[in-house]
């Protein structure tokens, strides 16, 4: 009785492992523009910059606290990579210029704001990095 369920096994796993692997339904589908190609070229480049640089952010009371994530800077001088300086815009303002990954924004009035981090490089000038984001102060806890 094993060699039976044993063979029939072998013989199933054999059954479902052919060599013919289904072909896509879209397969006769053809670009039918090239704009179409740029504009998926262009998106992709749009994901690469959003890996470059990312920002997780968390609001506690009339703080913010800021993670920067940086692909291509540092903030330590140990570090290899070129040095990053994280100027901070509060409402079109700018407040303070930053020399580390994470730092907290205190003393927000209550309100909606818009912050707009940009990254500078060791020489001062901007790198073309930057991200905005919205923040709601609603205490002062």
């Amino acid at each position: 009785m094993r060699k039976l369920i044993l063979v029939l096994t072998v013989l199933m796993a054999a059954a479902g492992c052919g060599k013919k692997i289904p072909e896509p339904e879209n397969s006769g589908a053809a670009i039918k523009d090239v704009s179409t190609l740029k504009a998926a070229t262009t998106v992709s480049s749009v994901r690469n910059s959003d890996e470059d640089f990312r920002v997780n952010t968390f609001v506690k009371g009339n703080s913010v606290y800021v993670e920067c994530y940086l692909k291509n800077y540092g903030f330590s001088e140990a570090n290899s990579e070129q040095l990053a300086t994280v100027s901070v815009f509060i409402d079109n303002q700018k407040k303070v210029d930053m020399r580390t990954a994470a730092f907290i924004l205190k003393d927000i009035p209550n309100g909606m704001h818009k912050i707009r981090l940009e990254i500078l490089n060791d020489s001062g000038e901007k790198t073309g990095l930057q991200k905005e984001f919205k923040v709601h102060i609603t205490s002062s806890i």
